[in-house]
């Protein structure tokens, strides 16, 4: 049985034409525009007067997660062409993979396939278990971490229909990337320029991070009508005592920069539910937790203080997965404000957007398409301001 709201994903449709669809980023990042939708009203910007819109009592929360070069070619013995789409790693030493593998049926059961540099240098790919999608991935080089710089091509996302440049590399990351393993950007922060993030810490606001390795689900379509019935991705998180404290501490006015933030912070009430309810429970949040009834009773603040506690308890950091899907209905327990990129129609971004600032999300969208605003993860960005203020 789920829990979740009885909706259409029908209901969250726009017309977006492919010639809408940024397939380069703005030069510099900062030069993107920036529609900001506060009390109501749409103004017309650019990212680079973000702070204008700001205040100082404000906290932005980034993903720090860094990209991998998730795409790997290999060529079989016969001469075909297969591409290896990494998905998730299995494990820490990044041997053991979950994975898209394209021209599958030319990757026989028990193949070794392998690609080599003129140096010798050589990662090779093998089937751990074929009906599961996981792989086994070899190399001479000291970690699979530095054969995939070397042999891995960025992933950019379907929907920009050419193949990935020199430049992408560096575009399709942001500056907030530490951690390795997201093999999908988030993509309001890659309008991000040290110049700015200076500017707004000079202000006063305070910069939190935490890390959501971005995978592939984020770009799975609906293919349900009902969204009852829609399968949502997990993802892995790792949220930090830092983090805790820092949301602790500003209390008011906490600004998620992207959809991949805002589903972390959004996860912290029910993951500390789950783990007020059984200690012993692990630290996964369902697609359907926020909608559940008789969870025990506790405002954001006391959840937050119950979280910071176990963090302490458990080293200083928690790692976990969420499923989280955030639909009309949710009640929004952190986030004051989103910036975020124009996502596509019928996705379950757009019906975060739609969770968030309600029918106004349909406003927004066709001011965006009237005003030349171009469109998802190389695309402008919006700033999102919720009416109805949090209570902790």
């Amino acid at each position: 049985m789920s829990f979740l709201p009885d909706l259409t994903i029908s209901s969250f449709s726009y017309d977006l034409p492919d010639d809408r669809i940024a397939v380069y980023p703005a030069k510099p990042r900062d030069s993107a525009k920036l529609l900001v939708y506060q009390e109501g009203r749409i103004q017309d910007s650019v990212v680079s007067n973000l702070g204008a819109y700001l205040q100082e009592s404000d906290c932005w929360v980034a993903n720090n997660t860094q990209v991998i070069p998730a795409r790997l070619w290999f060529q079989t013995e016969g001469g075909a062409i297969v591409q290896v789409f990494l998905l998730k790693s299995l494990g820490d030493d990044w041997t053991c993979w979950e994975a898209l593998v394209g021209n599958r049926k030319r990757f026989k059961a028990e193949s070794v396939l392998r690609s080599e540099n003129a140096q010798g240098d050589f990662i090779s790919v093998q089937w751990e278990d074929r009906e599961q999608n996981r792989v086994i991935l070899q190399s001479n080089r000291s970690s699979i971490h530095d054969a995939l710089e070397l042999f891995g091509r960025i992933p950019l996302p379907p929907y920009i229909k050419r193949s990935d440049s020199s430049s992408d590399k560096d575009d399709y990351q942001t500056l907030f990337a530490k951690h390795k393993g997201a093999v999908a950007a988030p993509t309001a922060s890659l309008h991000f320029t040290p110049e700015l993030r200076e500017r707004l810490i000079s202000h006063g606001l305070d910069e939190l991070e935490l890390t959501l390795h971005v995978g592939a689900g984020t770009f799975k379509p609906v293919s349900q009508e009902n969204l009852r019935e829609h399968d949502m991705h997990a993802e892995t998180f790792v949220i930090t005592q830092s983090l805790i404290e820092g949301l602790l501490r500003r209390g008011r006015g906490v600004i998620a920069l992207g959809t991949t933030s805002m589903r972390v912070l959004e996860s912290l009430y029910y993951l500390a539910c789950r783990l007020k309810q059984d200690p012993h429970s692990s630290l996964f949040v369902a697609s359907d937790d926020p909608y559940k009834p008789n969870w025990p009773p506790m405002s954001t603040r006391e959840a937050l203080d119950f979280l910071l506690q176990i963090c302490q308890d458990r080293g200083g950091e928690l790692k976990g997965e969420t499923q989280i899907f955030i639909v009309p209905g949710f009640e929004f327990r952190l986030v004051d404000r989103l910036m975020t990129n124009f996502h596509q129609p019928q996705s379950t971004l757009l019906v975060l957007i739609s969770a968030f600032i309600g029918h106004a999300w349909t406003e927004v969208y066709s001011h965006a398409m009237a005003h030349e605003y171009r469109f998802l993860s190389y695309g402008d960005a919006s700033l999102l301001c919720r009416e109805k203020k949090i209570e902790w």
